[in-house]
């Protein structure tokens, strides 16, 4: 049972920020005299969801692991020489299969910025706020899992455009409205994460230690 209530904070952690944005996106839409199409809704709620999975198997940072941690970044967390450790097959099949959604979805809930060079930035950039939260609480920042995971986004991508016809026949309607719709989302679904994700406080009033 303390264990569903962890994951649920954590879930709910990238929920309520996700919450905020389409609170904020319904507002807008509504001043110009439009309504949030109900697809579009549902499929930033999948996305959040999605994204709440990969910060809670990547095991993202947070600012609380500062005040376990400190700020000190040791040599050992760190390795920037890519594919210089020993090959584990399995590890890098599960980086690149943890972006390989993010690949598709992206130009599915987005179709203004259906592009390869997007999708491919988008997937370095969310893997390198995660590497890089991961100096907060003492594990290995590794270039080998930034590279996996953008190799993943990039096949989701090249995945989306192989099932692009039978992707047709879902009945979606997207916004469309404001381009930078998908940067303000993501940003705020990590930041959500980062500032209120308190894993080891709860674990306290859970485990009473």
């Amino acid at each position: 049972m303390n264990e569903f209530i962890l994951k649920s904070y954590e879930l709910l952690t990238v929920l309520l920020p996700a919450a905020a944005v389409l609170f904020l996106l319904r507002k807008a839409y509504a001043s110009k005299r439009l309504s949030l199409p109900p697809g579009h809704f549902l499929w930033l709620v999948l996305f959040a969801a999605y994204i709440g999975a990969i910060f809670y198997l990547t095991g993202a940072g947070t600012v609380y692991h500062i005040s376990l941690y400190g700020l000190e970044i040791r040599s050992a967390q760190v390795n920037l020489l890519p594919f210089s450790r020993e090959v584990d097959f399995a590890a890098y099949l599960q980086n690149i299969l943890l972006f390989l959604p993010l690949g598709m979805l992206l130009p599915l809930i987005w179709p203004s910025l259906r592009r390869l060079s997007f999708t491919v930035l988008s997937g370095f950039s969310l893997s390198l706020l995660i590497e890089a939260s991961q100096l907060l609480n003492n594990r290995r920042t590794d270039v080998d899992d930034l590279i996996l995971n953008t190799l993943g986004a990039l096949l989701g991508y090249c995945l989306f455009l192989l099932l692009r016809p039978a992707l047709r026949r879902i009945k979606y309607q997207s916004s469309g409205l404001f381009k930078s719709e998908p940067f303000l989302y993501t940003g705020a679904l990590f930041l959500g994460h980062f500032l209120l994700f308190n894993e080891f406080g709860l674990a306290r009033l859970l485990y009473h230690f």
